[in-house]
């Protein structure tokens, strides 16, 4: 039988690991309220969830509009569906906050309405206290917060990248193929917990998209 060794990396040699995360140094542990949304157009409802380009198009332009009168000048990380996230409340645990935004779509101008609801208080130090390994926390629910977070940080890279879930791509790069396709370099992110600490986790990935130009031609290419 073989003897345990208490001691870590005291035998044997170095070696060089190659890893696909990042380690958070610091996070913020204040709480996160997390709001349901409800986008709508104005005097109407939407027969089918419309795109989540358009959806989120929306609502930024919504917090452009009100983020300074309305909100306090919080700013809101949105899933481009029903969830959003923010660092303090926007308006009272029990209201409800309804904003009225116009939105030009192909030259066309629409109005809309969000309505904007709390639908849960997160703690992020809940997940400090379950890397660290306190007592009592094997069964922590820390999902709400890493979703939280996964938003946050997906929402810079949707500034200049096109977002699929927790997954990006750009243009940059990439590879013609057959059928009228093209292949779109990126990478997916995900918030993982380790041992007393937290990562980024970073995976390549790759998309086919249809390449710019004539719809005639991309037909005449398949």
């Amino acid at each position: 039988m073989s003897t345990r060794v208490n001691k870590h990396g005291s035998a044997g040699r170095k070696l060089r690991v190659a890893v696909n995360h990042v380690e958070f140094t610091k996070y913020s542990e204040r709480e996160i309220i997390q709001y349901d949304i409800e986008l709508q157009p104005e005097g109407t409802e939407f027969k089918k969830l419309p795109p989540p380009e358009l959806m989120r198009s929306v609502f930024d332009q919504c917090m452009r509009i009100h983020r300074a009168s309305r909100l306090g000048n919080t700013h809101m990380v949105y899933d481009a569906r029903k969830i959003a996230y923010a660092p303090r409340r926007v308006c009272g645990p029990t209201e409800t906050l309804r904003l009225e935004v116009s939105h030009s779509e192909a030259g066309r101008a629409s109005k809309y309405i969000v309505q904007i609801r709390e639908a849960a208080v997160i703690d992020p130090s809940s997940v400090t206290r379950f890397i660290r390994g306190d007592a009592g926390t094997e069964m922590a629910d820390i999902q709400p917060a890493l979703t939280a977070m996964d938003l946050a940080i997906g929402s810079v890279a949707h500034q200049d990248m096109v977002g699929f879930g927790r997954s990006f791509f750009t243009r940059a790069q990439s590879m013609p193929t057959s059928g009228g396709l093209e292949l779109w370099r990126g990478f997916s992110l995900s918030v993982r917990p380790g041992m007393e600490r937290l990562f980024l986790n970073v995976n390549t990935a790759v998309t086919a998209m249809y390449m710019p130009g004539s719809l005639l031609n991309a037909l005449l290419a398949v």
